[in-house]
């Protein structure tokens, strides 16, 4: 099937973001927590899933009135950090350029205000039709929701489109809304994670997905 829409994941396909977010992180886990925060290395391991689910499998256990602080703690520690510590990936960029034939779009469980801020300060908006983060009503990947509704925004069907990200979240939210998909090895999901969820293709650097798309 022709793959004429790409859909990537943000945080460990297009962006290494860990520095900020493990800041960001770390500041709302002392102010609200209140003891001291996990490794930047072991939040890394996380990053990808909702908020919630990190800092619940961090181990900070909150009431929802502490849980609602701590997110809005985080998010007002991000937006002023304005991506500063982020960078690309290498071959993102010559990459996006050379993809422009197709329609482009981000799927990422950040807001996506914060997402489009993240991609401004990096100069990658002008690459994207469409950058679709977590909206009221819409469940997070692995549910494929937020797919689903960046591919209506995109006016494509899901078989002709390709799911591109660097965790399980993202491969099996891309099988569940019929698109092929590919896993990325640089990012913060390990190898033999994605590979037990059956990617339809797996590449190493972000430069590869340019002789994935044109064999396709």
């Amino acid at each position: 099937m022709t793959i004429t829409t790409i859909l990537c994941d943000l945080d460990g396909t297009l962006v290494d973001s860990r520095r900020d977010i493990a800041l960001a992180f770390q500041h709302a886990w002392r102010i609200v927590v209140g003891n001291v925060p996990p490794g930047a290395a072991e939040i890394a391991q996380h990053i990808g899933k909702p908020l919630t689910t990190m800092l619940t499998e961090l181990g900070g256990m909150l009431s929802p009135e502490l849980l609602s602080t701590f997110l809005s703690v985080y998010r007002g520690a991000y937006s002023r950090q304005n991506a500063c510590l982020s960078q690309s990936y290498p071959g993102v960029v010559v990459s996006l350029e050379a993809l422009s034939t197709f329609r482009l779009g981000v799927v990422t469980t950040k807001e996506t205000e914060q997402a489009q801020m993240v991609m401004r300060r990096l100069a990658l908006i002008p690459f994207f039709q469409h950058v679709q983060g977590g909206s009221l009503g819409l469940q997070l990947k692995p549910a494929p929701d937020t797919i689903l509704a960046a591919l209506a925004a995109l006016q494509c069907a899901p078989s002709h489109a390709l799911m591109v990200g660097d965790t399980p979240a993202d491969i099996l939210a891309g099988k569940a809304a019929g698109t092929m998909t590919c896993g990325v090895t640089y990012g913060f999901g390990m190898r033999e994670a994605l590979l037990g969820c059956a990617p339809d293709f797996l590449i190493d650097s972000f430069g590869e997905l340019l002789n994935l798309v044109r064999m396709s």
